[in-house]
């Protein structure tokens, strides 16, 4: 995909730059897949396992306090890893404690690139945050692999919100995008999150970084996937359904998917941009009480510039019919997956990652599902001023489905043992380690990490075969 805005050296230099880091984040998977030669000599106990979204199997969850421990690394180093911990700790009741006692635990050390298991896989496991990887959204990417969940994009449901442009993936990583079936995962009644902390990105495996891999079906959508700013509520939601549903004893009566939240059962969970006891209210903005609130749509066009460094909730509602919105003059930087955004949620289940944009010179004109809809600007993280112009109307084109029902989930599913066929078939690992022959010596692994920078690393970042030729 081709830069956005500046001149178009500027713009390659900015992508080549960004492709760097991403480059590390990419060989994660690799290296995360490669040390299943190591798994392949000292298999787990429990048996060898395939990926998806949740785990099913009691025995891949953590009981209690999770242990975890230090191999090596700097204090900055370590902050970083306790600061992706808190992300967790923060939205789930989920713990962790350096050096606690326990059979089973974490060793998080420098690695080549960034890697982890996927769930509980019982004595010593390894978490790699090498460089690269410098981001607490990445170690909570990683950590939430180690709690049991593989990547969004693996659910039996993803076409219907992406598209795999298999042409521009690199040979032999095409497993990284197979799509399990129902009887292997488990979404813990929730729908797909183009926003999930787990979601690759536009461009994740591409031999050409002018060329993506996933493209999503609405186009308003591409600029949401891959982030690794936070989690998103969907990510917070199931590890809370499969760590904490036993800690609120007392029922409410949350509203657009909310729950009693763990951490604090008098009050309701909610999806971003919401608030309240019962998530019956706007959020107030993190940094300023006054930005956002409610608006009300008439048969009149409205509108309202905004110009600052807030980030800021508002609920569109229309008292008869539903909502028309229309974002012009937007002042963000552009990139992309979106740093700082506006985020429409315009569809039927407010839990879901609205469509996040960040790029100016577009008009983006949004008729809403419902009879309302929520407008996030989320630009506290940046040092610049943004702008956008929003206006915004009732729409009585036509009339309003009946409210979407909520999907059930039946607690203790995900316990369930896996029913799919174990080890048949082109395996994730088997496909890695096809297409990638530098890798000859299954004993050491990770030292052979350093040729796939070089070989993957000119492949994706200049076009170039192995043979040197573009």
């Amino acid at each position: 995909m081709s830069a956005k805005g500046g001149d178009k050296n500027g713009g390659r230099r900015e992508h080549f730059d960004e492709l760097v880091f991403e480059l590390f984040c990419d060989l994660c998977r690799w290296s995360k897949i490669v040390l299943a030669a190591q798994e392949a000599r000292n298999p787990s106990p429990y048996g060898r396992r395939r990926k998806r979204k949740v785990i099913t199997g009691s025995v891949y969850r953590w009981k209690g306090v999770i242990p975890f421990r230090y191999k090596g690394g700097d204090a900055k180093w370590k902050q970083l890893i306790r600061d992706g911990l808190n992300l967790w700790e923060k939205e789930t009741c989920v713990r962790w404690k350096e050096n606690a006692p326990g059979k089973d635990y974490v060793i998080f050390f420098r690695g080549s690139g960034c890697y982890s298991s996927v769930g509980r896989t019982g004595g010593s496991q390894l978490v790699s945050i090498g460089y690269g990887c410098e981001d607490k959204g990445i170690v909570a990417h990683e950590v939430g692999h180690s709690l049991g969940f593989w990547h969004e994009q693996s659910r039996p449901d993803r076409d219907q919100y992406i598209h795999l442009r298999k042409e521009w993936i690199i040979k032999g990583t095409d497993g990284n995008f197979e799509k399990r079936s129902w009887e292997e995962i488990e979404d813990m009644g929730v729908p797909y999150d183009i926003g999930s902390v787990m979601h690759y990105g536009s461009n994740a495996f591409t031999k050409d970084w002018d060329q993506i891999t996933i493209e999503t079906r609405d186009k308003r959508y591409q600029g949401t996937i891959g982030q690794r700013q936070k989690l998103s509520f969907i990510d917070v939601k199931q590890v809370n359904r499969l760590y904490c549903n036993s800690v609120c004893q007392t029922a409410l009566a949350c509203q657009h998917g909310g729950y009693p939240d763990p951490n604090n059962c008098a009050k309701c969970k909610c999806p971003d941009g919401l608030g309240g006891k019962l998530c019956e209210h706007v959020a107030k903005g993190t940094d300023h009480a006054k930005c956002g609130g409610e608006l009300v749509a008439t048969p009149e066009w409205q509108e309202m510039i905004y110009k600052g460094k807030r980030t800021c909730n508002w609920r569109v509602r229309s008292p008869h019919g539903r909502v028309r919105l229309v974002l012009t003059e937007l002042r963000y930087q552009c990139a992309t997956s979106c740093k700082a955004y506006i985020e429409v949620k315009h569809n039927n289940d407010f839990q879901q990652t609205g469509f996040r944009v960040c790029c100016f010179n577009k008009t983006y004109d949004v008729i809403s599902d419902q009879s309302e809809a929520l407008i996030l600007s989320n630009a506290n993280i940046v040092d610049y001023e943004v702008s956008y112009k929003l206006q915004w109307i009732q729409d009585n084109g036509k009339p309003l489905p009946p409210p979407k029902p909520t999907s059930t989930w039946t607690p203790g599913r995900e316990n369930r043992p896996f029913r799919g066929v174990e080890n048949t078939g082109g395996s994730i690992e088997k496909f890695i380690l096809q297409a990638i022959p530098k890798i000859r010596d299954s004993h050491r692994p990770l030292e052979s990490i350093a040729s796939i920078v070089t070989e993957y690393g000119l492949a994706t970042l200049l076009g170039i075969s192995h043979n040197g030729k573009r």
